[in-house]
Protein backbone atom coordinates (compact mmCIF):
# COMPACT_ATOMS: atom_id res chain seq x y z
CA UNK A 1 0.00 0.00 0.00
CA UNK A 2 1.20 3.28 -0.78
CA UNK A 3 0.61 6.43 1.08
CA UNK A 4 -3.22 7.98 1.26
CA UNK A 5 -4.10 11.11 -0.44
CA UNK A 6 -6.54 13.16 0.76
CA UNK A 7 -7.47 16.33 -1.38
CA UNK A 8 -10.52 18.66 0.32
CA UNK A 9 -12.52 20.78 -2.19
CA UNK A 10 -11.38 24.37 -2.41
CA UNK A 11 -12.27 27.21 -5.12
CA UNK A 12 -14.06 25.99 -8.47
CA UNK A 13 -11.07 25.55 -10.38
CA UNK A 14 -9.64 23.42 -7.95
CA UNK A 15 -13.13 21.66 -7.53
CA UNK A 16 -13.27 21.40 -11.54
CA UNK A 17 -9.63 19.23 -10.93
CA UNK A 18 -10.71 17.27 -8.28
CA UNK A 19 -13.83 16.55 -10.29
CA UNK A 20 -11.81 15.69 -13.11
CA UNK A 21 -9.34 13.25 -11.41
CA UNK A 22 -12.37 11.41 -10.20
CA UNK A 23 -13.61 11.26 -13.24
CA UNK A 24 -10.40 9.85 -14.87
CA UNK A 25 -9.63 7.03 -11.85
CA UNK A 26 -13.32 6.16 -11.89
CA UNK A 27 -13.13 5.70 -15.35
CA UNK A 28 -9.76 3.45 -15.12
CA UNK A 29 -12.22 1.25 -12.31
CA UNK A 30 -9.55 2.73 -9.49
CA UNK A 31 -10.84 3.30 -6.17
CA UNK A 32 -11.69 6.81 -5.01
CA UNK A 33 -13.30 7.41 -1.83
CA UNK A 34 -15.10 10.64 -1.19
CA UNK A 35 -16.64 12.24 1.63
CA UNK A 36 -18.96 15.60 2.36
CA UNK A 37 -16.01 18.23 1.12
CA UNK A 38 -13.01 15.56 -0.17
CA UNK A 39 -11.62 13.00 -2.24
CA UNK A 40 -9.16 10.31 -1.18
CA UNK A 41 -7.27 7.25 -2.23
CA UNK A 42 -4.30 5.70 -2.50
CA UNK A 43 -1.32 7.03 -4.08
CA UNK A 44 -0.19 3.57 -6.05
CA UNK A 45 -2.95 4.33 -7.97
CA UNK A 46 -1.18 6.87 -9.85
CA UNK A 47 0.97 3.72 -11.31
CA UNK A 48 0.91 4.73 -15.48
CA UNK A 49 -1.41 7.78 -14.31
CA UNK A 50 -0.55 9.70 -17.79
CA UNK A 51 -2.00 6.25 -19.48
CA UNK A 52 -5.60 6.53 -17.82
CA UNK A 53 -5.14 10.86 -18.26
CA UNK A 54 -5.12 9.94 -22.29
CA UNK A 55 -7.33 7.29 -22.12
CA UNK A 56 -9.99 9.06 -20.26
CA UNK A 57 -10.37 12.14 -22.60
CA UNK A 58 -9.94 10.03 -26.23
CA UNK A 59 -13.23 7.69 -25.06
CA UNK A 60 -15.07 10.55 -23.46
CA UNK A 61 -14.55 12.62 -26.51
CA UNK A 62 -14.04 10.29 -29.11
CA UNK A 63 -16.96 11.34 -31.93
CA UNK A 64 -15.56 14.61 -31.80
CA UNK A 65 -11.98 13.91 -32.64
CA UNK A 66 -10.74 14.40 -36.19
CA UNK A 67 -8.98 10.57 -35.84
CA UNK A 68 -13.20 9.75 -35.10
CA UNK A 69 -13.89 11.62 -38.61
CA UNK A 70 -11.01 9.41 -40.37
CA UNK A 71 -11.76 6.08 -39.07
CA UNK A 72 -15.50 6.05 -39.37
CA UNK A 73 -15.07 6.51 -43.09
CA UNK A 74 -14.45 2.59 -42.93
CA UNK A 75 -18.46 1.63 -41.73
CA UNK A 76 -19.20 3.29 -45.44
CA UNK A 77 -16.70 1.46 -47.36
CA UNK A 78 -18.11 -2.12 -45.62
CA UNK A 79 -21.50 -1.51 -46.80
CA UNK A 80 -20.07 -0.07 -50.48
CA UNK A 81 -18.39 -3.46 -51.26
CA UNK A 82 -20.76 -5.56 -49.36
CA UNK A 83 -23.22 -4.61 -51.77
CA UNK A 84 -20.84 -4.75 -54.84
CA UNK A 85 -21.43 -1.34 -54.80
CA UNK A 86 -24.75 -1.59 -56.10
CA UNK A 87 -25.41 1.15 -53.55
CA UNK A 88 -23.07 3.64 -54.56
CA UNK A 89 -24.39 6.73 -56.56
CA UNK A 90 -23.19 10.15 -57.34
CA UNK A 91 -24.22 11.12 -53.53
CA UNK A 92 -21.74 8.88 -52.08
CA UNK A 93 -18.85 10.10 -54.50
CA UNK A 94 -19.58 13.56 -53.55
CA UNK A 95 -18.86 12.46 -49.98
CA UNK A 96 -16.22 10.26 -50.84
CA UNK A 97 -14.56 13.61 -52.60
CA UNK A 98 -15.71 15.66 -49.53
CA UNK A 99 -13.78 12.97 -46.86
CA UNK A 100 -10.95 13.09 -49.31
CA UNK A 101 -10.49 17.32 -49.29
CA UNK A 102 -11.76 18.34 -46.03
CA UNK A 103 -10.84 15.44 -43.84
CA UNK A 104 -7.97 13.19 -44.80
CA UNK A 105 -5.71 15.78 -46.79
CA UNK A 106 -6.64 18.84 -44.25
CA UNK A 107 -5.91 16.31 -41.38
CA UNK A 108 -2.89 14.07 -42.20
CA UNK A 109 -0.48 16.91 -43.62
CA UNK A 110 -1.14 18.95 -40.18
CA UNK A 111 1.88 18.99 -37.54
CA UNK A 112 -0.15 17.09 -34.90
CA UNK A 113 -0.36 14.54 -36.95
CA UNK A 114 3.22 14.36 -38.42
CA UNK A 115 4.52 14.44 -34.94
CA UNK A 116 2.10 11.50 -33.76
CA UNK A 117 3.63 9.45 -36.45
CA UNK A 118 7.11 9.87 -35.94
CA UNK A 119 5.68 7.54 -32.25
CA UNK A 120 4.00 4.88 -34.23
CA UNK A 121 5.72 1.80 -34.70
CA UNK A 122 5.12 0.85 -38.72
CA UNK A 123 6.30 1.11 -42.55
CA UNK A 124 3.64 2.75 -43.88
CA UNK A 125 4.96 6.16 -45.21
CA UNK A 126 1.39 7.78 -44.23
CA UNK A 127 1.98 11.11 -46.66
CA UNK A 128 3.09 9.61 -49.36
CA UNK A 129 -0.50 7.73 -49.21
CA UNK A 130 -2.55 10.95 -48.52
CA UNK A 131 -0.79 11.95 -51.89
CA UNK A 132 -2.26 9.58 -53.42
CA UNK A 133 -5.17 10.17 -53.19
CA UNK A 134 -7.08 12.84 -55.36
CA UNK A 135 -11.22 13.62 -55.80
CA UNK A 136 -12.66 11.60 -58.35
CA UNK A 137 -14.95 13.65 -61.33
CA UNK A 138 -17.23 12.30 -63.48
CA UNK A 139 -16.41 14.03 -66.87
CA UNK A 140 -19.21 14.93 -69.59
CA UNK A 141 -21.11 12.10 -70.12
CA UNK A 142 -19.88 9.51 -67.93
CA UNK A 143 -21.99 7.76 -65.24
CA UNK A 144 -20.70 6.39 -61.68
CA UNK A 145 -20.33 2.49 -62.86
CA UNK A 146 -17.66 3.94 -65.20
CA UNK A 147 -15.87 4.91 -61.70
CA UNK A 148 -16.33 1.88 -59.97
CA UNK A 149 -13.02 0.72 -60.65
CA UNK A 150 -11.07 4.22 -59.87
CA UNK A 151 -13.38 4.28 -56.38
CA UNK A 152 -11.95 1.16 -55.03
CA UNK A 153 -8.34 1.57 -56.03
CA UNK A 154 -8.94 4.72 -54.07
CA UNK A 155 -10.95 2.55 -50.87
CA UNK A 156 -7.82 0.23 -51.12
CA UNK A 157 -5.35 3.34 -50.31
CA UNK A 158 -7.99 4.36 -47.60
CA UNK A 159 -8.48 1.40 -45.60
CA UNK A 160 -4.61 1.29 -45.43
CA UNK A 161 -4.69 4.70 -43.81
CA UNK A 162 -7.47 4.06 -41.64
CA UNK A 163 -6.07 0.71 -40.69
CA UNK A 164 -3.07 2.88 -39.75
CA UNK A 165 -4.61 5.29 -37.69
CA UNK A 166 -6.92 2.83 -35.70
CA UNK A 167 -4.49 0.44 -34.76
CA UNK A 168 -3.89 0.24 -31.23
CA UNK A 169 -1.08 2.98 -31.05
CA UNK A 170 -2.14 4.71 -34.16
CA UNK A 171 -5.31 5.47 -31.72
CA UNK A 172 -2.89 6.20 -28.99
CA UNK A 173 -0.94 8.99 -30.49
CA UNK A 174 -3.03 10.40 -33.36
CA UNK A 175 -6.04 10.25 -31.32
CA UNK A 176 -3.78 11.32 -28.08
CA UNK A 177 -2.45 14.57 -30.03
CA UNK A 178 -5.86 15.60 -31.05
CA UNK A 179 -6.95 15.95 -27.66
CA UNK A 180 -4.21 18.08 -26.25
CA UNK A 181 -5.42 20.62 -28.85
CA UNK A 182 -9.18 20.49 -28.82
CA UNK A 183 -9.78 19.89 -24.79
CA UNK A 184 -6.65 20.01 -22.69
CA UNK A 185 -5.39 22.74 -24.26
CA UNK A 186 -8.48 24.97 -23.01
CA UNK A 187 -7.60 24.54 -19.46
CA UNK A 188 -4.13 24.70 -19.30
CA UNK A 189 -0.67 25.71 -21.99
CA UNK A 190 2.82 26.51 -22.24
CA UNK A 191 3.79 23.66 -19.98
CA UNK A 192 4.79 19.54 -20.40
CA UNK A 193 3.53 18.16 -24.29
CA UNK A 194 2.53 22.04 -24.42
CA UNK A 195 5.48 23.76 -24.42
CA UNK A 196 6.88 24.24 -27.76
CA UNK A 197 10.60 23.89 -26.62
CA UNK A 198 9.66 20.56 -24.75
CA UNK A 199 12.33 17.65 -25.86
CA UNK A 200 10.24 14.77 -24.67
CA UNK A 201 8.11 13.85 -28.56
CA UNK A 202 6.13 11.17 -26.34
CA UNK A 203 3.38 13.22 -24.37
CA UNK A 204 2.63 10.31 -22.29
CA UNK A 205 6.07 10.43 -20.85
CA UNK A 206 6.01 14.04 -21.25
CA UNK A 207 3.38 14.18 -18.62
CA UNK A 208 4.89 11.51 -16.61
CA UNK A 209 7.79 13.87 -16.13
CA UNK A 210 5.63 16.71 -15.66
CA UNK A 211 3.14 15.96 -13.13
CA UNK A 212 3.41 12.40 -11.68
CA UNK A 213 7.12 12.20 -10.89
CA UNK A 214 7.09 14.96 -8.95
CA UNK A 215 4.23 13.35 -6.63
CA UNK A 216 6.09 10.30 -6.10
CA UNK A 217 9.29 12.53 -5.43
CA UNK A 218 7.23 14.55 -3.31
CA UNK A 219 5.74 12.00 -1.43
CA UNK A 220 8.95 10.10 -0.50
CA UNK A 221 10.37 13.14 1.62
CA UNK A 222 10.52 13.99 4.83
CA UNK A 223 8.55 17.11 4.92
CA UNK A 224 9.24 18.26 8.24
CA UNK A 225 12.03 21.01 7.41
CA UNK A 226 10.50 22.76 4.72
CA UNK A 227 9.88 26.25 4.83
CA UNK A 228 7.15 27.03 2.31
CA UNK A 229 3.15 26.39 2.03
CA UNK A 230 1.49 25.46 -0.77
CA UNK A 231 -0.90 28.18 -1.80
CA UNK A 232 -3.80 25.77 -2.02
CA UNK A 233 -3.74 23.02 0.04
CA UNK A 234 -1.14 24.49 2.85
CA UNK A 235 1.00 21.41 2.60
CA UNK A 236 5.07 22.27 3.39
CA UNK A 237 7.33 22.40 0.28
CA UNK A 238 10.70 22.90 -0.03
CA UNK A 239 10.37 25.69 -3.03
CA UNK A 240 8.57 27.82 -5.08
CA UNK A 241 9.41 26.76 -8.55
CA UNK A 242 5.65 25.50 -9.25
CA UNK A 243 3.66 28.51 -9.77
CA UNK A 244 -0.20 28.62 -11.44
CA UNK A 245 1.07 30.65 -14.68
CA UNK A 246 0.64 27.32 -16.37
CA UNK A 247 -3.70 27.51 -15.96
CA UNK A 248 -4.89 29.62 -18.72
CA UNK A 249 -7.38 32.79 -17.64
CA UNK A 250 -5.98 32.29 -14.15
CA UNK A 251 -1.93 32.11 -13.24
CA UNK A 252 0.77 34.25 -14.31
CA UNK A 253 4.50 34.42 -15.11
CA UNK A 254 6.07 35.23 -11.64
CA UNK A 255 9.10 36.17 -13.68
CA UNK A 256 7.41 38.77 -15.55
CA UNK A 257 4.59 39.87 -13.26
CA UNK A 258 6.29 40.55 -10.10
CA UNK A 259 4.15 43.85 -9.82
CA UNK A 260 0.79 41.19 -9.30
CA UNK A 261 2.61 40.04 -5.57
CA UNK A 262 2.71 41.63 -2.12
CA UNK A 263 6.07 43.31 -2.35
CA UNK A 264 6.74 42.05 -5.97
CA UNK A 265 8.02 38.91 -4.02
CA UNK A 266 6.03 35.84 -4.91
CA UNK A 267 4.39 33.35 -2.92
CA UNK A 268 1.89 31.91 -4.76
CA UNK A 269 3.18 28.05 -5.57
CA UNK A 270 1.80 25.15 -5.21
CA UNK A 271 2.64 21.67 -4.21
CA UNK A 272 2.91 18.71 -6.60
CA UNK A 273 -0.16 17.33 -5.85
CA UNK A 274 -1.93 20.33 -6.44
CA UNK A 275 -0.34 20.55 -9.60
CA UNK A 276 -1.15 17.51 -10.33
CA UNK A 277 -5.22 17.96 -9.77
CA UNK A 278 -5.09 21.43 -11.79
CA UNK A 279 -3.93 19.44 -15.03
CA UNK A 280 -6.92 17.68 -14.66
CA UNK A 281 -9.41 20.54 -14.93
CA UNK A 282 -9.89 19.71 -18.58
CA UNK A 283 -11.55 16.36 -17.08
CA UNK A 284 -13.50 18.15 -14.76
CA UNK A 285 -15.03 20.79 -17.04
CA UNK A 286 -16.57 19.83 -20.44
CA UNK A 287 -15.45 21.42 -23.62
CA UNK A 288 -17.00 21.07 -27.13
CA UNK A 289 -16.92 23.21 -29.95
CA UNK A 290 -14.58 25.94 -28.31
CA UNK A 291 -17.41 26.35 -25.45
CA UNK A 292 -17.11 24.57 -21.93
CA UNK A 293 -19.39 24.39 -19.18
CA UNK A 294 -18.85 23.68 -15.03
CA UNK A 295 -21.19 23.38 -12.17
CA UNK A 296 -19.64 24.74 -8.97
CA UNK A 297 -22.06 23.00 -6.68
CA UNK A 298 -20.12 22.92 -3.45
CA UNK A 299 -22.23 21.62 -1.52
CA UNK A 300 -20.73 18.16 -1.39
CA UNK A 301 -17.84 16.13 -3.19
CA UNK A 302 -20.72 13.81 -4.13
CA UNK A 303 -23.26 16.37 -5.89
CA UNK A 304 -20.04 18.04 -7.50
CA UNK A 305 -19.37 14.67 -9.35
CA UNK A 306 -22.97 14.05 -9.86
CA UNK A 307 -24.18 17.13 -11.68
CA UNK A 308 -20.88 17.80 -13.92
CA UNK A 309 -21.24 14.07 -14.95
CA UNK A 310 -25.34 14.72 -16.26
CA UNK A 311 -24.01 17.98 -17.90
CA UNK A 312 -20.94 15.74 -19.90
CA UNK A 313 -23.57 13.32 -20.98
CA UNK A 314 -26.04 15.87 -21.88
CA UNK A 315 -23.34 17.85 -24.03
CA UNK A 316 -21.44 14.62 -25.33
CA UNK A 317 -25.26 12.53 -26.38
CA UNK A 318 -25.69 15.74 -28.32
CA UNK A 319 -22.63 16.62 -29.85
CA UNK A 320 -24.02 16.71 -33.44
CA UNK A 321 -25.80 19.76 -32.54
CA UNK A 322 -23.69 22.73 -32.39
CA UNK A 323 -26.12 24.89 -31.17
CA UNK A 324 -27.76 25.57 -27.73
CA UNK A 325 -25.20 22.54 -26.55
CA UNK A 326 -23.89 24.03 -22.85
CA UNK A 327 -27.33 26.11 -22.12
CA UNK A 328 -29.41 22.38 -22.82
CA UNK A 329 -26.80 20.85 -20.95
CA UNK A 330 -27.19 23.07 -18.16
CA UNK A 331 -30.97 23.10 -18.21
CA UNK A 332 -31.18 19.29 -18.43
CA UNK A 333 -29.33 18.79 -15.47
CA UNK A 334 -31.06 21.69 -13.53
CA UNK A 335 -34.02 19.46 -14.17
CA UNK A 336 -32.55 16.22 -12.94
CA UNK A 337 -31.67 18.27 -10.04
CA UNK A 338 -35.12 19.04 -9.44
CA UNK A 339 -36.29 15.83 -9.59
CA UNK A 340 -33.43 13.80 -7.62
CA UNK A 341 -34.69 14.62 -4.40
CA UNK A 342 -33.10 12.14 -2.59
CA UNK A 343 -29.37 13.62 -3.86
CA UNK A 344 -29.84 17.07 -4.02
CA UNK A 345 -31.43 19.92 -2.20
CA UNK A 346 -32.13 23.49 -4.41
CA UNK A 347 -29.26 25.50 -3.19
CA UNK A 348 -27.61 28.51 -5.25
CA UNK A 349 -24.95 26.93 -7.70
CA UNK A 350 -21.90 28.66 -9.39
CA UNK A 351 -21.78 28.10 -13.35
CA UNK A 352 -18.62 28.53 -15.19
CA UNK A 353 -19.02 28.96 -19.05
CA UNK A 354 -15.70 28.69 -21.59
CA UNK A 355 -16.52 30.86 -24.29
CA UNK A 356 -14.25 33.04 -26.42
CA UNK A 357 -11.23 31.60 -24.59
CA UNK A 358 -12.69 33.45 -21.37
CA UNK A 359 -14.19 32.50 -18.83
CA UNK A 360 -17.96 33.68 -17.66
CA UNK A 361 -19.12 33.13 -14.25
CA UNK A 362 -23.11 33.74 -12.96
CA UNK A 363 -24.65 32.50 -9.86
CA UNK A 364 -27.88 30.93 -10.05
CA UNK A 365 -30.18 31.96 -7.76
CA UNK A 366 -32.99 29.68 -5.74
CA UNK A 367 -35.77 31.51 -7.40
CA UNK A 368 -33.96 31.50 -11.17
CA UNK A 369 -33.26 28.20 -10.99
CA UNK A 370 -37.26 27.44 -10.10
CA UNK A 371 -38.17 29.68 -13.12
CA UNK A 372 -36.08 27.52 -15.68
CA UNK A 373 -37.44 23.97 -14.11
CA UNK A 374 -40.96 25.47 -14.19
CA UNK A 375 -40.12 26.38 -17.68
CA UNK A 376 -38.80 23.69 -18.55
CA UNK A 377 -41.78 23.02 -21.21
CA UNK A 378 -42.00 26.51 -22.76
CA UNK A 379 -38.11 25.94 -23.07
CA UNK A 380 -38.05 23.06 -25.05
CA UNK A 381 -40.21 24.86 -27.73
CA UNK A 382 -37.92 27.30 -27.87
CA UNK A 383 -34.46 25.16 -29.31
CA UNK A 384 -34.27 25.10 -32.70
CA UNK A 385 -35.90 28.84 -32.98
CA UNK A 386 -33.63 31.67 -34.42
CA UNK A 387 -33.25 34.29 -36.31
CA UNK A 388 -30.90 36.23 -38.63
CA UNK A 389 -29.59 39.19 -38.41
CA UNK A 390 -27.24 40.31 -40.83
CA UNK A 391 -24.73 37.91 -41.83
CA UNK A 392 -25.65 36.42 -38.32
CA UNK A 393 -27.99 33.29 -36.90
CA UNK A 394 -28.84 33.73 -33.45
CA UNK A 395 -30.27 31.07 -31.48
CA UNK A 396 -33.38 32.11 -29.29
CA UNK A 397 -33.26 29.19 -26.57
CA UNK A 398 -29.27 30.45 -26.32
CA UNK A 399 -30.16 34.20 -25.88
CA UNK A 400 -33.40 33.23 -23.17
CA UNK A 401 -31.21 30.65 -21.18
CA UNK A 402 -28.51 33.82 -21.39
CA UNK A 403 -30.85 36.49 -20.25
CA UNK A 404 -32.04 34.41 -17.19
CA UNK A 405 -28.23 33.57 -16.44
CA UNK A 406 -27.95 37.12 -16.36
CA UNK A 407 -31.13 38.09 -14.12
CA UNK A 408 -32.33 39.98 -17.23
CA UNK A 409 -35.85 40.34 -18.17
CA UNK A 410 -36.75 39.11 -21.93
CA UNK A 411 -38.75 42.60 -22.99
CA UNK A 412 -36.03 43.80 -25.51
CA UNK A 413 -35.42 40.15 -27.04
CA UNK A 414 -39.35 39.89 -27.14
CA UNK A 415 -39.33 43.48 -29.04
CA UNK A 416 -36.81 43.07 -31.55
CA UNK A 417 -38.63 39.72 -32.77
CA UNK A 418 -42.20 41.23 -33.22
CA UNK A 419 -40.55 43.97 -34.93
CA UNK A 420 -38.61 41.19 -37.03
CA UNK A 421 -42.44 39.34 -37.54
CA UNK A 422 -43.67 42.59 -39.26
CA UNK A 423 -40.60 43.64 -41.11
CA UNK A 424 -38.35 40.60 -41.85
CA UNK A 425 -40.57 37.73 -42.10
CA UNK A 426 -37.75 35.68 -43.86
CA UNK A 427 -35.59 35.94 -41.73
CA UNK A 428 -37.61 34.98 -38.91
CA UNK A 429 -37.23 30.94 -37.75
CA UNK A 430 -40.17 30.94 -35.18
CA UNK A 431 -44.15 31.50 -34.38
CA UNK A 432 -45.65 33.73 -32.52
CA UNK A 433 -46.70 30.83 -30.65
CA UNK A 434 -42.83 30.41 -29.51
CA UNK A 435 -43.07 34.40 -28.48
CA UNK A 436 -46.65 33.77 -26.55
CA UNK A 437 -43.95 30.95 -24.46
CA UNK A 438 -40.98 33.24 -23.69
CA UNK A 439 -43.61 35.78 -22.33
CA UNK A 440 -44.85 32.72 -20.02
CA UNK A 441 -41.06 32.41 -18.81
CA UNK A 442 -41.10 36.17 -18.63
CA UNK A 443 -43.88 36.43 -16.67
CA UNK A 444 -42.30 33.79 -14.11
CA UNK A 445 -39.36 35.36 -13.87
CA UNK A 446 -40.68 38.10 -13.24
CA UNK A 447 -42.92 36.39 -10.77
CA UNK A 448 -39.84 35.05 -9.28
CA UNK A 449 -38.44 38.67 -8.23
CA UNK A 450 -41.21 39.82 -6.69
CA UNK A 451 -43.17 40.89 -9.16
CA UNK A 452 -46.81 39.80 -11.02
CA UNK A 453 -48.09 38.16 -7.83
CA UNK A 454 -51.58 39.82 -7.71
CA UNK A 455 -51.94 39.00 -11.44
CA UNK A 456 -53.65 36.12 -12.77
CA UNK A 457 -50.93 33.40 -14.21
CA UNK A 458 -53.62 32.87 -17.44
CA UNK A 459 -53.02 36.54 -17.83
CA UNK A 460 -50.44 36.59 -20.88
CA UNK A 461 -53.08 33.66 -22.68
CA UNK A 462 -55.67 36.46 -22.39
CA UNK A 463 -54.00 38.67 -23.43
CA UNK A 464 -52.80 37.24 -26.72
CA UNK A 465 -56.33 35.79 -27.03
CA UNK A 466 -58.05 39.59 -26.84
CA UNK A 467 -55.01 40.37 -29.76
CA UNK A 468 -56.50 37.62 -31.85
CA UNK A 469 -60.21 38.18 -31.54
CA UNK A 470 -59.39 41.70 -32.39
CA UNK A 471 -57.82 40.50 -35.34
CA UNK A 472 -60.67 38.76 -36.44
CA UNK A 473 -62.78 41.34 -36.06
CA UNK A 474 -60.70 43.42 -38.38
CA UNK A 475 -60.48 40.70 -41.05
CA UNK A 476 -64.23 40.98 -40.56
CA UNK A 477 -64.45 44.56 -41.75
CA UNK A 478 -61.62 43.53 -44.88
CA UNK A 479 -59.43 46.15 -42.97
CA UNK A 480 -56.97 43.59 -41.90
CA UNK A 481 -53.85 45.58 -43.73
CA UNK A 482 -54.31 48.50 -41.34
CA UNK A 483 -53.00 45.76 -38.27
CA UNK A 484 -49.52 46.26 -39.12
CA UNK A 485 -49.44 49.89 -38.93
CA UNK A 486 -50.88 49.69 -35.61
CA UNK A 487 -48.75 47.13 -34.59
CA UNK A 488 -45.70 49.07 -34.67
CA UNK A 489 -47.65 51.81 -33.22
CA UNK A 490 -47.82 49.73 -30.06
CA UNK A 491 -44.79 48.42 -30.13
CA UNK A 492 -43.65 51.65 -30.07
CA UNK A 493 -45.41 52.82 -26.86
CA UNK A 494 -44.37 49.99 -25.12
CA UNK A 495 -40.83 50.46 -25.91
CA UNK A 496 -40.78 53.40 -24.50
CA UNK A 497 -43.37 52.92 -21.50
CA UNK A 498 -46.14 55.01 -22.22
CA UNK A 499 -48.75 53.76 -21.65
CA UNK A 500 -51.20 56.77 -22.83
CA UNK A 501 -50.09 56.50 -26.36
CA UNK A 502 -50.50 52.61 -25.92
CA UNK A 503 -54.19 52.82 -24.49
CA UNK A 504 -55.23 55.49 -27.09
CA UNK A 505 -54.49 53.68 -29.95
CA UNK A 506 -56.09 50.14 -28.61
CA UNK A 507 -59.13 52.70 -27.45
CA UNK A 508 -59.42 53.93 -31.19
CA UNK A 509 -59.30 50.16 -32.45
CA UNK A 510 -61.76 48.65 -30.71
CA UNK A 511 -64.42 51.97 -31.26
CA UNK A 512 -63.55 50.82 -34.89
CA UNK A 513 -64.54 47.18 -34.40
CA UNK A 514 -67.37 48.02 -32.34
CA UNK A 515 -66.48 45.90 -29.57
CA UNK A 516 -65.89 46.71 -25.66
CA UNK A 517 -62.45 47.12 -24.60
CA UNK A 518 -61.07 44.10 -22.07
CA UNK A 519 -61.10 45.06 -18.28
CA UNK A 520 -57.65 43.18 -18.53
CA UNK A 521 -55.92 46.19 -19.80
CA UNK A 522 -56.97 48.44 -16.26
CA UNK A 523 -54.71 45.55 -14.88
CA UNK A 524 -51.74 47.19 -17.24
CA UNK A 525 -52.03 50.95 -16.32
CA UNK A 526 -51.50 49.76 -12.57
CA UNK A 527 -47.94 48.49 -13.05
CA UNK A 528 -45.33 48.99 -15.67
CA UNK A 529 -44.17 45.28 -15.77
CA UNK A 530 -47.84 44.56 -15.90
CA UNK A 531 -48.31 46.69 -19.29
CA UNK A 532 -45.37 45.31 -20.65
CA UNK A 533 -46.58 41.94 -19.68
CA UNK A 534 -50.13 42.33 -21.25
CA UNK A 535 -48.75 44.64 -24.03
CA UNK A 536 -46.22 42.27 -25.88
CA UNK A 537 -48.89 39.31 -25.30
CA UNK A 538 -51.37 41.38 -26.98
CA UNK A 539 -49.49 42.46 -29.90
CA UNK A 540 -47.99 39.14 -30.54
CA UNK A 541 -52.24 37.98 -31.11
CA UNK A 542 -52.56 40.40 -33.28
CA UNK A 543 -49.79 39.80 -35.92
CA UNK A 544 -50.44 36.39 -35.42
CA UNK A 545 -51.83 34.65 -38.43
CA UNK A 546 -49.40 36.05 -40.93
CA UNK A 547 -47.52 33.08 -43.16
CA UNK A 548 -46.01 30.43 -40.80
CA UNK A 549 -43.72 29.40 -44.20
CA UNK A 550 -40.36 29.90 -41.70
CA UNK A 551 -41.78 28.48 -38.66
CA UNK A 552 -39.38 25.99 -36.72
CA UNK A 553 -39.82 23.62 -33.88
CA UNK A 554 -43.43 22.66 -34.53
CA UNK A 555 -45.10 24.71 -32.09
CA UNK A 556 -48.62 25.81 -32.52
Amino acid sequence: MGEKIRLEMGDWLYNSGLVGLYNILEKNGDTVNFDENYLEFDSEILEKFEEKYFNYFISKYEENLSWYKIVSYKNLIDSYEESDFKNFNEDSLDNLNIYISDVLKKYLKSDSYKAAYKLIESDTDILLLEKKLSRIRLKKNEKIKDKISEVKDVFNVIKIIIDYCNSEQGKKYIAGKNVIYTIIRNAWDGVCFLNPRTKEKNMYIDYKNDFINPVEEYLSLDKTKFRYNCFVCDRNMNNLKNTLSFLNQTGFDVNKKSSHVWEFNNDVAICPICKLVYSCTPAGITYVYNKGLYINDNSSMENAIDINYKVKNEILKEHEMKTSLTYRALVNSIQEQFSDKVKYELSDIQVIRFEDEKYKFNLLSRKILRVIYDSRHDLNKLIKCGFKEGNTYFNIYDLVIDSLLNNQNLFILIHKLLVYRLSSLKNCHFSTMQIVRMLNINFRFLEGIGYMENLDKYIIKQSNEFGEDLKKAYRGKKAEDKLNGIAYRLLNSLKVNNKDMFMDTVLNCYLYAQKSVPSIFLEGLKDDLAFKNIGYAFVTGLIEGKEETNKVGGDK
